[in-house]
């Protein structure tokens, strides 16, 4: 008998721990299928790239080669020079800079809100009209939330287009004064083109109407126009005075967001 029970122990504890293993793994799988994980990752991955195009594509002055009486300039002298002309223009390299490190902390915030509270599905409308009523099925306060960081976003983007725009103009006519061989001009047009497709992105997103929300960073280019199932409220529910903050059941109407052909 004390060998049997012991038996059924064993086997006991066996079983429950190839049914933790397999709950375990489940949730792991249900993790990382999930929409929201996904394009966390994509972001967060995006943004380091991002940071590196910023400092070498702002900082002009500073990584690009250039003459120091009869060498190439260090960085360290780049950065120390008293010469005015260089003075000036590293004074607009890191207004640039600025300028798009607050572009980006403004962007990723903005992008978390959309996952957070939004939805990618290709099967519903993207146009502005039909994403401002499928806003309606998001909290108030919340969909104000995503409307007022895409304004944000607008706003600091048009500042950091202008700041690259005139820091290249700057940076440009200092290099050329300091040519030093081949590289100069290499190394500048490489780090402006890093920056370029940047400002040309952030360009294309802040330039649409009220409801289209654009991604920042996913590499396939997706509109968030539909609501996220897990935020969106009882239109319904709302209108005959109910709570308006409790989500809607799965026959409740859904804002969908949309992945541009």
């Amino acid at each position: 008998m004390s060998d049997a029970i012991v038996d059924d122990i064993s086997i006991s504890v066996k079983e429950n721990t190839v049914d933790n293993e397999k709950s375990c793994m489940e949730k792991i799988q249900e993790t990382t299928s999930d929409q929201d994980f996904q394009q966390r990752v994509s972001v967060g991955t995006s943004f380091i790239t991002e940071v590196f195009k910023v400092i070498m594509g702002a900082l002009l002055i500073i990584f690009v080669p250039q003459l120091c009486d009869d060498h190439t300039c260090s960085i360290t002298e780049n950065m120390n020079s008293t010469d005015d002309a260089r003075q000036i223009a590293i004074g607009f390299n890191y207004f640039t800079a600025a300028s798009f490190f607050i572009l980006y902390l403004i962007e990723v915030k903005r992008e978390n809100k959309l996952i957070t509270y939004l939805d990618v599905n290709r099967f519903t409308p993207v146009d502005n009209d039909s994403v401002g009523e499928a806003l309606i099925n998001l909290p108030m306060e919340k969909r104000d939330t995503i409307l007022a960081y895409d304004g944000y976003y607008q706003k600091i983007g048009y500042i950091a287009s202008i700041a690259f725009v005139v820091n290249a103009i700057i940076s440009g006519i200092v290099i050329n004064e300091n040519y030093a061989d081949s590289k100069t001009a290499t190394v500048f047009v490489t780090n402006l083109l890093l920056m370029v497709s940047k400002v040309s992105e952030v360009f294309s997103i802040v330039n649409t109407k009220k409801n289209v929300f654009y991604s920042a960073y996913l590499t396939d280019r997706v509109q968030y126009n539909n609501v996220d199932p897990d935020k969106a409220i009882d239109v319904d529910a709302i209108e005959d005075g109910d709570s308006t903050d409790q989500p809607s059941d799965e026959n409740s109407t859904l804002v969908e967001v949309t992945e541009e052909a």
